[in-house]
């Protein structure tokens, strides 16, 4: 246990918006069927991904083979529009982007710039849903709305060996004043 929490403490030690690469899905509009949809194109890219990042062990290995399947990711992402009705454009892009801070329980994504790969569908003025790629904290069920930055239902991942730490008890992060 001691050795499993010195490396976990040392591995995160590190800027955590630089040890994670997101997808963040932004749907066409508000209206539900925009909202539905860009769940089904979030269930086809996770399901893509998955599949790629199984040998992946790095977040910039990640990022690499996030980069190379942009193409895909862009088809994946136009045929299951098109499947479900629409023709509305998709632009798929893998950068840096700021995202607000996050907590899921005792899962916090602080506000920051993070590598991501971003997906608009259309206009891209709705909601939006988010996940974590690398490491894989996306598989989720197609039924499951995810981690959405708007979301009023809040997911909960734990750490258990967080959880064992003093109540009140807080890890600092390299840099982090």
């Amino acid at each position: 246990m001691i050795l499993f929490t010195g490396y976990f403490l040392e591995y995160y030690q590190q800027p955590l918006n630089k040890s994670v690469l997101r997808l963040h899905v932004v749907a066409n509009s508000d209206n539900t069927e925009d909202q539905l949809l860009k769940l089904a194109v979030k269930d086809d890219i996770v399901n893509l991904m998955k599949k790629e990042f199984q040998k992946t062990s790095d977040v910039n290995m990640a990022k690499s083979q996030a980069i190379k399947l942009i193409p895909i990711i862009e088809k994946t992402a136009r045929e299951e529009i098109r499947s479900q009705g629409y023709d509305y454009p998709v632009k798929v892009s893998v950068g840096e982007y700021a995202f607000p801070t996050k907590s899921y329980g005792n899962f916090v994504l602080p506000q920051g710039d993070y590598q991501a790969v971003k997906v608009i569908i259309g206009e891209g003025e709705g909601r939006n849903w988010w996940c974590v790629l690398f490491p894989p904290l996306c598989l989720v069920s197609s039924s499951d709305q995810g981690l959405c930055l708007d979301n009023p239902q809040e997911a909960r991942v734990t750490l258990k060996c967080l959880e064992l730490l003093p109540k009140g008890a807080r890890l600092k992060l390299q840099g982090e004043e």
